[in-house]
């Protein structure tokens, strides 16, 4: 036999061995992907299980709007602003003022825009952002969970100390934070936020009055209804010098630290981007850090 006819018959060997080891291997898979025979009583139940449901069809968002060319082409830029001093305030002429009025006016001034301010209420001010009635919000806005689900934030513009206000009648039987965690003591904290998760964990033993929307959380206090409220300031000694012979500032230290940033609607990272990198600049340049001392101090704006 030539060598050419005895490679020949080695090739077609060799393919007979491959088809052979192919067909095995798929009777091997079918046999072992295939159920298990059904014997005994649970031959005779007929079978419950349904096929799992198909995935969701994909969530897609509209068209969405480059706010942050539709602000230069305006010329103005909107702020949704609601009162929580020191961040946002009236001076004695009525004008607001306030850590987040001084970062809104810088950002409209280095954008080449004016800037208008919308007030509103804290129940509206997320509402008012989704509606378009403002482009962005910094106004002190507290970084939560619940809002994250709703808006977008940047990384902090402040870090905001937890603090304990409490009554004036209270503050003198309060030595150490620990001496809240008692029966009978009455707490005021703001439903679903870091201030009541706190609560609860560092006092257990405490009365929490939970309040939300628009409700003012030292109003209890300052009735005699409560003994404390949990703050989130950066300037604690403002709030007490609103009702010094009611209000009282027990402890120097914060219980914690909550963030505050800029809200803007989802979807526009462009945007969120542009800022982002506007706070970067200024924290930088240190102006960011210059500001918050400032109105951190009442001494310096409070007459």
């Amino acid at each position: 036999m030539k060598i050419s006819e005895v490679m020949s018959v080695f090739r077609v060997a060799a393919v007979a061995i491959a088809l052979a080891s192919t067909t095995l291997a798929t009777q091997a898979l079918a046999q072992a992907s295939a159920p298990a025979p059904v014997t005994g009583a649970a031959a005779q139940e007929p079978a419950t299980r349904s096929a799992a449901p198909r995935d969701i069809e994909p969530v897609t968002r509209g068209g969405t709007i480059d706010t942050l060319a539709t602000i230069r082409k305006r010329g103005v830029l909107r702020v949704g602003v609601a009162i929580s001093e020191p961040t946002v305030m009236h001076d004695a002429n009525g004008k607001l003022a306030g850590f987040s009025i001084d970062a809104a006016r810088r950002l409209a001034e280095d954008m080449g825009v004016d800037v208008e301010f919308v007030e509103t209420s804290w129940s509206g001010i997320i509402p008012d952002l989704l509606n378009r009635e403002s482009d962005l919000i910094m106004s002190g806005l507290w970084v939560t969970v619940p809002r994250a689900l709703v808006i977008n934030f940047t990384t902090p513009t402040a870090v905001e100390g937890i603090h304990v206000i409490a009554s004036r009648a209270a503050a003198g039987r309060l030595k150490t934070p620990a001496d809240l965690d008692r029966a009978g003591t009455k707490i005021v904290v703001y439903a679903g936020t870091l201030q009541e998760r706190l609560a609860a964990r560092r006092f257990p033993k405490a009365t929490l009055l939970k309040v939300s929307g628009d409700t003012d959380h030292l109003a209890p206090v300052l009735a005699g209804e409560a003994d404390a409220a949990l703050v989130p300031t950066f300037a604690p000694e403002v709030i007490v010098r609103a009702a010094p012979d009611r209000l009282a500032l027990p402890f120097a230290k914060p219980l914690s630290s909550a963030s505050a940033a800029i809200g803007v609607r989802k979807g526009d990272f462009d945007f969120v981007n542009f800022l982002e990198s506007w706070l970067a600049v200024q924290r930088d340049e240190g102006w960011l850090d210059e500001r918050t001392t400032y109105w951190a101090d009442p001494t310096n704006w409070l007459k």
